[in-house]
């Protein structure tokens, strides 16, 4: 990823077989994982559970119909879970491979349509998303880049297309509605004002806790309590800040927010579709910080925005000099950095058991 980052970046244009040569690599390291991943006991068990659901109640929940049974999970992640163990009988490994291609393939789809450095991208989130996302939290990862695929369809103003790929997402994710409503939010102007009105105006709300006034209906839609367990098996109360601390999550909104106010009226200028992406950065900083007090909110729903955020840092080398674009690729460079220092001395490499020690694969050595 380094060395295809550095081509990229100060040389020619990496041909895309390369990336595609590194997703799957990735796909054979998060999908034939052996017991690696804290989630994956939690996943184990939502395997076996699927296959007591009926098809006829499975696709009744994808119509959001009461069926005889009750069944818990996503409509799409219980078929494709039935279908792999009931038809196939296919060990636990096989949907984890399932999943991973799936996902690997709109996130290098994703990326290739949305930065001229996608190398530079992946090596940026690669920690801790990797280990959180393909290896961790795979509905949701798997779920929000269906998402960030149909971006696409934004872009071409197809809207039935959008909502298509809106189903299927939320067929394995719920979270994955709160995006239906930006196909039309991606076309609100948002220049700095308004932009600083919202950010501040969500620093403000945090203390009060507002999210609470819409009840369970947000628990039902980013909590499992089959995965909170395992979700926080990555995590260390060492990085976060509750009870209205400062740490890395702040930093990081500091840093994204930074790179919205200072390259805004370049990346307008030159950078294609660049306001849509800075509509969903604004919207998940706002979400951030409005959940911040709930550490599954502010990570899974603020998060799937602050993804799609994220790509604005790379993208801002494209339209700076050339001594400001080595500026923000040694920051970029650093920041990977302090993140792999920073995942590896609170443990978490160790918890989600990627280490030389602990990691096994059902394919590699």
């Amino acid at each position: 990823m380094l060395f295809f980052s550095v081509q990229e970046v100060f040389g020619n244009k990496v041909e895309k077989k390369w990336f595609w040569f590194l997703g799957v690599y990735l796909m054979i390291l998060a999908g034939l994982r052996d017991n690696v991943g804290p989630d994956y006991g939690s996943y184990v068990m939502i395997y076996l559970y699927s296959d007591t659901k009926e098809y006829i109640n499975i696709f009744l929940k994808a119509l959001h119909i009461e069926g005889s049974e009750n069944v818990d999970i996503e409509w799409l992640f219980a078929l494709i879970n039935k279908v792999l163990l009931n038809v196939f009988n296919a060990p636990f490994y096989f949907l984890t491979l399932v999943i991973a291609i799936c996902a690997i393939f709109f996130k290098v789809e994703y990326t290739d349509d949305n930065t001229f450095y996608p190398f530079t991208f992946t090596l940026f989130m690669f920690i801790p998303n990797f280990f959180i996302g393909e290896s961790g939290q795979i509905r949701q990862n798997l779920g929000t880049f269906i998402v960030y695929f149909a971006l696409r369809y934004i872009k071409e103003r197809k809207l039935w297309l959008y909502l298509f790929w809106m189903f299927i997402a939320s067929g394995i994710h719920n979270v994955c509605y709160i995006f239906i409503p930006m196909y039309w939010l991606v076309k609100i102007p948002l220049n700095k004002y308004i932009m600083l009105i919202l950010i501040i105006g969500s620093i403000f709300a945090s203390p009060f806790e507002v999210y609470r006034i819409f009840g369970s209906f947000l628990d039902n839609l980013a909590t499992d309590s089959m995965l909170v367990d395992g979700f926080n098996g990555y995590m260390n109360e060492s990085t976060e800040r509750l009870n209205g601390g400062f740490g890395i999550p702040e930093v990081m909104m500091a840093i994204l927010t930074f790179f919205l106010f200072t390259f805004d009226d370049k990346m307008m200028e030159k950078f294609p579709y660049y306001e849509y992406h800075k509509v969903y950065a604004v919207i998940g900083v706002c979400l951030y910080f409005i959940f911040r007090n709930n550490s599954i909110f502010s990570s899974r729903m603020a998060g799937a925005f602050i993804g799609f955020g994220y790509i604005i840092i790379p993208n801002a080398m494209y339209v700076v000099s050339a001594g400001t674009k080595k500026i923000i690729y040694a920051f970029i460079i650093s920041l990977f950095l302090f993140n792999f220092v920073v995942f590896s001395v609170f443990k978490n490499i160790v918890a989600g058991r990627y280490t030389i020690e602990l990691y096994k694969n059902h394919l590699l050595p």
